[in-house]
């Protein structure tokens, strides 16, 4: 009897081991690939999702972000046959878009951002916290555009709550110390 479960646990042994292969996968390629391969194409003008690495990248410096992850002369020797002026290059992401307008041989020429509930710069938060004590922001769209590297436009709208009572105030960056307008 104890011959024939130690025949009975070897052969199921046997079998068991028998029944497993081993399947050799294919090469798995991981990288990071921040503007998709996602491309819209409206005339002259050219539209690319942005996938961030981590959450707040691309809006927390866009030109950055796209001197860093998009070649202008890559895209201007793809797009070779069709000898444009110049080209406009929108890169999106869910918080808002830039807008980049290159002449034909990839030089920037002006820029135009818009971006939605975004985080502050920590100097504005606090004073905006400052100023406006027991206010909570529910909404912020930021607004800003450049030309040949100055920026001339750096403007927020920011809306507040406090019970029933609600705030816009607009922020402009481009005056001397950022000026303030508080409407009701």
């Amino acid at each position: 009897m104890k011959t024939l479960v130690m025949y009975v646990v070897l052969l199921f042994w046997a079998g068991v081991s028998q029944a497993q292969e081993i399947e050799e996968l294919k090469e798995a390629k991981v990288g990071f690939a921040p503007l998709s391969s996602e491309v819209v194409r409206d005339g002259d003008s050219y539209s690319f999702k942005v996938n961030e690495t981590y959450q707040g990248q691309f809006e927390k410096d866009p030109i950055a972000f796209m001197e860093t992850y998009f070649d202008i002369g890559n895209f201007i020797s793809s797009v070779k046959g069709e000898e444009y002026d110049s080209y406009l290059v929108t890169l999106r992401s869910k918080k808002g878009n830039l807008k980049a307008d290159f002449d034909k041989e990839g030089n920037l020429v002006r820029t135009s951002e818009r971006f939605k509930d975004i985080l502050l710069p920590e100097e504005l938060r606090d004073q905006l916290l400052k100023d406006h004590e027991g206010w909570t922001m529910v909404k912020n769209v930021h607004v800003s555009t450049a030309r040949d590297g100055i920026v001339n436009k750096d403007l927020y709208r920011i809306k507040l709550e406090k019970g029933d009572q609600r705030k816009n105030v607009k922020i402009d960056m481009t005056a001397a110390e950022g000026s303030i307008v508080v409407s009701n």
